[in-house]
């Protein structure tokens, strides 16, 4: 597989700051509803479950328009297609803040989330296409702790201000962030000359998908992934209701549990690259995988509201420790077709991330809240053990 030209240190140094800056605004708008589904469902008239929803929707949007739009980015230019997805995205976030009623927000969360969907895949591909591997997990980690700050400050910043403001403030802060980054998009990053891209028709699509399957790993790898992002991403749509039954909390201090997810990706951020050459990617999944399993076990303990902030920290630093290492090995998939590779890794993710919810709803209906987190806990606690024997990174030590 043939390695990028390597980018000159000024155009990294560029590159990441602005596309970290739109994984910022795509995860903002993605974790904002997290802290407030108590507060939509009082606003109309809905069970917490049904909020809830609102999460799956836009998550599952956010996976299903993958395999559109990663032919689409590498056709049509990656910068290009980010910026068009971060226009579209605030114009919708701008008609969510206008919504009268639940289906309406339901709809424009929804196509949202397909708008989200062709951010920070084609940012990470955008990275691969600059970036030698030898640097590329480090380069995208320093993407991340831009990014995950959009996560960490969508959750603490929309319980907040909903708590003080009203929640469309926080939908109409979101479609400044999406149109900012889209702007800045357009005025600083030049498209790479001369790249080689396919052209964008079904012939050049099924292409592209059938280079990134002739790789043996890949299958395993977004089966993998998947499983992640529901065992990870199951649980914040609950929190709020978990801790308002505990201790009688807002969606304040449910935001800032959930946005603490977003510290310990930053943890890792600033550390990425002492951990991949210290560590190495085999150690850093185990570590990642033991870590979520004990936040939550520990998140089965009643305790006081603040507690929870710590927990998500670990839980947080956790899953980017597991995440990051499966980011760098779907950058390397199919170096011709990384839109593409990337587009499918985030499909299968977020499909996760989708059907999460419901999986953590059924287990606290059927188990309660110390059953559904316990199963939850083992199972990521195995996938980290269990992977780097199924699909160790490739060129790591054991």
């Amino acid at each position: 597989m043939s390695e990028p030209k390597p980018a000159s240190g000024d155009d990294l140094g560029a590159l990441i700051p602005i596309l970290g800056l739109c994984g910022f605004a795509s995860t903002f708008t993605m974790r904002l509803i997290d802290p407030l589904v108590p507060t939509l469902a009082v606003e109309f008239g809905q069970s917490v479950h049904q909020i809830a929803f609102l999460v799956t929707a836009f998550s599952g949007c956010y996976a299903l328009g993958q395999p559109f739009l990663g032919p689409i980015a590498d056709a049509v230019g990656k910068l290009r297609s980010i910026s068009t997805c971060l226009v579209l995205l605030g114009t919708l976030s701008a008609l969510a803040a206008f919504a009268t009623d639940f289906w309406m927000l339901l709809a424009l969360r929804a196509v949202g989330g397909v708008m989200a969907g062709g951010v920070i895949p084609a940012a990470m591909a955008a990275i691969g296409d600059r970036a030698p591997m030898a640097e590329r997990q480090i380069m995208l980690g320093r993407f991340l702790v831009i990014m995950i700050i959009g996560q960490m400050a969508g959750a603490a910043f929309s319980g907040v201000v909903a708590d003080h403001i009203g929640w469309r403030a926080v939908l109409g802060t979101a479609a400044l962030l999406a149109i900012g980054g889209a702007a800045l998009v357009r005025l600083v990053l030049k498209p790479r000359p001369n790249a080689d891209r396919p052209p964008l028709s079904l012939s050049g699509a099924i292409g592209s998908y059938r280079a990134v399957f002739a790789n043996p790993r890949s299958k395993l790898l977004y089966l993998l992934v998947m499983l992640e992002g529901a065992m990870v991403f199951g649980l914040p749509p609950f929190v709020a209701a978990i801790l308002h039954e505990r201790s009688g909390t807002g969606s304040s201090e449910a935001g800032l549990a959930i946005g603490a997810m977003g510290l310990g990706g930053l943890v890792y951020g600033v550390l990425t690259r002492i951990l991949v050459q210290r560590v190495g990617p085999r150690q850093m999944m185990r570590y990642g995988g033991i870590a979520m399993a004990l936040g939550y076990g520990l998140f089965v303990i009643p305790a006081p509201w603040w507690s929870a902030i710590g927990i998500f920290l670990l839980i947080g630093f956790g899953f980017f420790l597991l995440h990051g290492t499966f980011q760098a090995q779907a950058t390397e998939l199919a170096p011709t077709a990384r839109g593409s590779a990337m587009a499918l890794f985030a499909c299968f993710f977020f499909m996760g991330h989708a059907t999460g919810p419901l999986a953590m709803g059924t287990l606290l209906n059927a188990l309660g809240t110390s059953g559904a987190l316990a199963v939850f806990g083992v199972g990521i606690g195995l996938l980290g053990l269990l992977t780097p024997k199924l699909l160790p990174p490739l060129g790591s030590r054991s």
